[in-house]
C-alpha cells in the first residue's frame, strides 16, 4: 500500500485509469447496499479515491456490469474498449 501511495504521489496524484480488484468502501456502499463490510483494502482504495485525481476506475470482484457512476465502471463479464 505504501508503495502504491508513493508511485501515486511520485506522478502528482493523478493518472488516466486505475484498475483494481476490489473497490473503495464508498463505492461498495452504493453497489452493495450495506451487504458488505469495510476492510483494510477497501478503506486504503478509499483513501485512493479521496486523494488521486483520475478518469476511470475499473474494478471487478462483485460478479456484476454496471457503471457506479461516469467514473467508477463496475466489470465482470463484459470487455471494453479503453482509450
Amino acid at each position: 500500500m505504501e508503495e502504491g501511495r508513493n508511485n501515486l504521489a511520485a506522478h502528482d496524484n493523478r493518472v488516466d485509469f486505475i484498475v483494481t480488484h476490489c473497490c473503495a468502501s464508498s463505492v461498495q456502499d452504493a453497489i452493495g447496499e450495506g451487504l458488505f463490510q469495510k476492510d483494510r483494502e477497501a478503506e486504503y482504495l478509499e483513501e485512493i479515491l479521496q486523494t488521486v485525481q483520475f478518469q476511470k476506475w475499473f474494478f471487478g470482484h462483485y460478479h456484476d456490469n454496471r457503471n457506479v457512476d461516469e467514473k467508477k465502471i463496475l466489470l465482470y463479464e463484459q470487455i471494453i474498449r479503453v482509450v
